[in-house]
């Protein structure tokens, strides 16, 4: 396939990205002619033209900020992390992105989880990313297992739910370091000890990020009707499976189609969690209005389904962009897809493959805007302003993440040689 050049070119592959008809290129082809430039070329941020209004910073987010970071000391998170690790992470003030993303229509109490929950996620992913992990399974294995043992821990007998923990099981047994560790594990005494209710969830031992996630689960099982807690938890053991997933892809190095990469990184992009999330948001309107919780035949229906597998992919593709330099800079890391459309496209630089993605998350934005309208239009009145919350949420969540992209120090090389358009 030539270069991209026309107009004509690029609505061709638009078209192909909705059908999932994607053809791979040959490495000769990828560098033929010297069209592909190296990364020592600068990539310039493509500008992305944010339709909705522009993202105000909560001004509770500089307090929250130190709370959520002081949350995260007291169960010994930094240490995990090490001095530079925790240095870093605690210069990109993570919880911003809450701030950006929950201006208003938030109460403190909630604002507040959500501030450390971003804090434990953005941790959690410079633990998995950017330390010693980064591409050793078998060291994380203890930690996600403890995680999807606290997941499982209300709801053992859920199908769903042991649908995913098989999927994170199935992902460990594949590294043979991970399986002899899994060989050893306790999960599945302890899940039985759950369905005896012998054993409190707070006398099961636990690593430093488990025990701060299990202090935010407790929270929001108090929270929220156990329905909804289950919807979390699905959403949350996916994140987890996805994150194994590239964790291993980074010592394998195997090829990935778009349309698989786009799915895995659906769940590893990590905003469908927050999203889901929205149920707390709801659940707390309910004893100040009339409003009702979205039904799991609504939820788990097609459009409601649609609806998140969109704006998580609208915010995921935001941040490769902005993520791109910082990612190919660490050790070639090619979970992007800037790099996997540039490679798969035989772009002549990437930075026309930056601008091909965002084309394509203009489009993305579209469908779901009218997966939203779908949504309304099939679904009783009575569940109209719950739909209305959800969508707020997304819509809120693509506006923040782009004020948070073009503010936060996180995304930014230290041997950057980036430019933003």
């Amino acid at each position: 396939m030539a270069p991209l050049h026309s107009a004509s070119t690029v609505l061709s592959i638009r078209s192909d990205f909705r059908q999932g008809q994607f053809r791979g290129q040959l490495k000769s082809e990828l560098y033929r002619n010297g069209s592909r430039n190296s990364y020592e070329n600068v990539y310039r941020i493509p500008h992305f033209q944010n339709r909705y209004p522009k993202a105000q910073l909560n001004p509770l987010t500089p307090e929250y900020t130190d709370i959520a970071n002081d949350w995260l000391v007291s169960f010994g998170v930094d240490k995990e992390l090490g001095p530079s690790l925790w240095t870093s992470f605690v210069a990109a003030k993570s919880p911003e992105l809450i701030g950006y993303v929950f201006y208003n229509d938030v109460e403190p109490r909630d604002f507040l989880w959500l501030c450390k929950f971003v804090a434990f996620i953005f941790a959690f992913d410079t633990k998995m990313d950017e330390s010693d992990w980064t591409d050793a399974v078998e060291l994380s294995c203890d930690m996600i297992l403890e995680m999807s043992l606290l997941l499982l821990w209300n709801d053992p007998e859920n199908e769903r739910l042991l649908e995913r923990l098989n999927s994170i099981l199935d992902r460990l047994m594949a590294t043979e370091a991970s399986r002899e560790r899994l060989q050893d594990h306790t999960v599945h005494a302890d899940l039985v000890h759950a369905r005896n209710k012998s054993k409190s969830l707070l006398d099961v031992k636990m690593g430093a990020f488990a025990s701060a996630l299990r202090d935010l689960w407790l929270e929001y099982i108090e929270a929220v009707p156990a329905e909804f807690v289950s919807r979390e938890a699905e959403i949350h053991l996916d994140y987890l499976s996805a994150c194994l997933w590239e964790q291993k892809n980074r010592k394998t190095r195997e090829e990935i189609t778009i349309p698989d990469f786009i799915i895995l990184r659906r769940s590893a992009g990590g905003l469908m969690p927050f999203v889901v999330c929205t149920d707390l948001i709801i659940e707390h309107k309910r004893q100040k209005y009339a409003i009702s919780h979205l039904p799991n035949s609504i939820f788990y229906g097609n459009n409601m389904q649609n609806l998140l597998a969109a704006s998580a992919d609208c915010v995921a593709w935001h941040n490769d962009t902005f993520s791109f330099e910082k990612e190919i800079y660490r050790d070639g890391d090619l979970h992007n897809l800037v790099e996997i459309v540039s490679r798969h496209y035989n772009c002549h630089s990437h930075t026309q493959a930056g601008e091909l993605v965002i084309e394509l998350l203009h489009d993305r934005i579209a469908e779901m805007e009218l997966v939203y309208e779908n949504l309304k239009s099939e679904a009783s009145p009575e569940f109209h302003p719950a739909i209305d919350r959800y969508m707020k949420s997304c819509r809120d969540w693509i506006a923040g993440t782009h004020e948070f992209h073009l503010t936060s120090v996180r995304y930014k090389n230290s041997n950057s040689l980036s430019e933003l358009r």
